[in-house]
C-alpha cells in the first residue's frame, strides 16, 4: 500500500445565489469585528449565525443582536488533511472546534489555536481572533484562541 495518496476531489466553490438578509448582516458584522446573532421574540433563544426561524418555537426571527466574542469549546475534532483547490493535502494536526459563545444559545464551528491537540478538551475558554484588516467575507473571523488564565487569577 502506498504511503502517500493524493486524491483529486471535484469541488467547485462558485456561488451565484444570494446568501440572504441574515447571513449578509452576519458577514457585514464580521467585517466590523462583531459577531451577530438573532434573538427570538418569544422564547428569547439567540442563534449564531442568524436564521429566520426559531428552532425551538418556530417563531419568525428578525431582531439582530451582537453576542460576545468569548465562549467555551463545547466539542472538537482534530484534522489532519485540508482541501486546497479540490485536492486533499496532508496538514499538521489542527483543531476544528464547536464553540458556544456567551449570550448565544447555538454553536458555531471554527479553527481553534493556542493549544496542542493532545491537550485540547471540552470546556476550555476561547476568544475570537480577527484577520487584519478584516474583509467583507466569512474569513474575517480567522480563528478562536484559547484564553489562558492569568497567574493572578490562579492565586499566584
Amino acid at each position: 500500500m502506498p504511503e502517500n495518496i493524493n486524491v483529486l476531489v471535484p469541488i467547485t466553490y462558485v456561488y451565484k445565489n444570494r446568501v440572504g438578509q441574515f447571513i449578509e448582516s452576519y458577514i457585514k458584522g464580521l467585517s466590523q469585528k462583531k459577531i451577530l446573532g438573532v434573538k427570538c421574540p418569544k422564547c428569547k433563544k439567540v442563534y449564531v449565525p442568524p436564521r429566520s426561524v426559531c428552532g425551538k418555537c418556530f417563531s419568525h426571527l428578525d431582531k439582530l443582536v451582537e453576542v460576545s466574542q468569548e465562549g467555551i469549546l463545547e466539542n472538537f475534532t482534530v484534522g489532519h488533511v485540508t482541501i486546497d483547490n479540490g485536492e486533499l493535502k496532508d496538514a499538521p494536526p489542527y483543531i476544528l472546534g464547536v464553540i458556544k459563545l456567551k449570550k448565544a444559545d447555538s454553536t458555531i464551528t471554527a479553527i481553534v489555536k493556542g493549544v496542542e491537540p493532545k491537550d485540547a478538551k471540552s470546556g476550555l475558554a476561547v476568544r475570537a481572533v480577527w484577520k487584519e484588516p478584516p474583509e467583507d467575507n466569512l474569513s474575517s473571523l480567522d480563528h478562536f484562541e484559547i484564553i489562558r488564565p492569568s497567574a493572578k487569577k490562579r492565586g499566584r
